[in-house]
């Protein structure tokens, strides 16, 4: 027995001597440049997974009409212009009518956690100060952001063109003080409309605006080739007409973001949804995907990318059982996934502004299109 505990003893000193010995060559440094075990020479190369994966900010634009305006008083004596349908939102009921649908589409899209940027404008808005009724303040409350959509004819007359920046200018802040007025919100940035007026961007700033997108030629219902894309960028100047080269290139200085729709591969994207040769909502939203998935190819990880879509009361109703299920369906099936995997994320369009400006902070004279 005695002889056992001897053999025994000396088996667990060879063994430990035998540990110590395999742990001081793991850890001396002739062994440092080796990879770990469980290691691969792709993951062990320094900032090999420093590279950011491409997002793509996200949002819903929802442009109200000005159904049954007539110009401002300020504009002076000018020919009236604006809406041709007939349709007025002096109509109780057309009013009524499309605030069911804006309040049914927001709960829609906020049951995936998205936002809309709602851009309103007269008589809208004046109605809904009239009425008392709180549709743009919940809408706020709700964490949509409120804006302005501007329709020049309607609101300055036919010959919009024709007058000075200053007249805009004016405009433009009443019908911003008749946004705040119906949503309580004081800090209205973005603004759609005026695409084709030379001073526009003299007239938005002046009126305490900085952010814009929704470019198309309103006689063409067309978007210009150079202003379709992903990423953002400050305007150098207005468009002139059919002109859009000033537009389209960038000026660090410039006092205004503007955010483009999205990677589309047609230029009349922007009417497409209620044209009657688009083939329906079904058509019309397997486009939009698509243009989804284009435009997250086209991002940049190192850049800001934007996508968006817009939409109107009353607009892709679908099954009169299941209004807007069209868009709840792409946003279940599309939109929810890729927020999922990090791909994509929602986003007001001031918020796409903001991250614009922060990354241009960090990328001073970096071409934000053309890096």
């Amino acid at each position: 027995m005695h002889r056992i505990r001897i053999i025994t003893a000396s088996l667990i000193f060879a063994l430990a001597a035998a540990l110590a010995l395999t742990s001081a060559l793991a850890c001396s440094d002739d062994s440092g440049d080796l990879p770990a075990d469980d290691a691969t020479p792709e993951t062990s190369v320094s900032g090999s997974n420093d590279v950011k994966p491409a997002v793509l900010l996200f949002a819903i634009g929802m442009h109200i009409e000005p159904l049954g305006s007539t110009p401002s008083a300020l504009a002076g004596n000018v020919a009236r212009g604006g809406n041709k349908s007939g349709a007025d939102y002096n109509n109780g009921q057309l009013f009524n009518r499309h605030v069911k649908d804006i309040r049914t589409l927001a709960d829609i899209i906020h049951t995936h956690q998205g936002m809309m940027t709602v851009q309103a404008q007269t008589p809208f808005t004046s109605i809904a100060i009239k009425r008392g009724d709180t549709i743009l303040a919940d809408l706020a409350a709700a964490g949509n952001e409120i804006a302005l959509h501007f329709h020049e004819d309607a609101h300055l007359g036919s010959n919009a063109d024709s007058l000075p920046s200053t007249t805009w200018c004016d405009v433009m802040k009443e019908e911003i003080s008749l946004v705040r007025q119906a949503s309580g919100v004081n800090n209205i940035r973005y603004w759609s409309g005026g695409n084709l007026y030379t001073g526009l961007l003299d007239a938005a700033t002046c009126a305490g605006l900085d952010v814009n997108s929704d470019w198309k030629n309103p006689q063409e219902q067309k978007t210009a080739s150079e202003l379709i894309g992903v990423n953002p960028w400050r305007p150098a100047g207005a468009s002139n007409g059919n002109d859009v080269s000033r537009f389209s290139s960038h000026d660090p200085a410039g006092s205004v973001v503007f955010l483009p729709e999205g990677d589309y591969s047609r230029t009349d994207f922007g009417a497409s949804g209620r044209s009657e040769t688009s083939g329906g909502d079904e058509a019309y939203f397997q486009f939009l995907k698509e243009s989804l998935m284009k435009s997250l190819a086209s991002s940049r990880s190192d850049g800001v990318n934007v996508f968006h879509f817009t939409v109107h009361p009353g607009e892709f109703r679908g099954d009169p059982q299941h209004p807007y299920e069209v868009i709840n369906r792409f946003l279940t099936e599309v939109v929810d996934p890729l927020v999922a995997s990090g791909q994509v994320r929602w986003a007001t369009f001031s918020q796409m502004a903001d991250a614009f400006s922060a990354w241009e902070e960090d990328n001073p004279g970096v071409d934000p299109v053309k890096p």
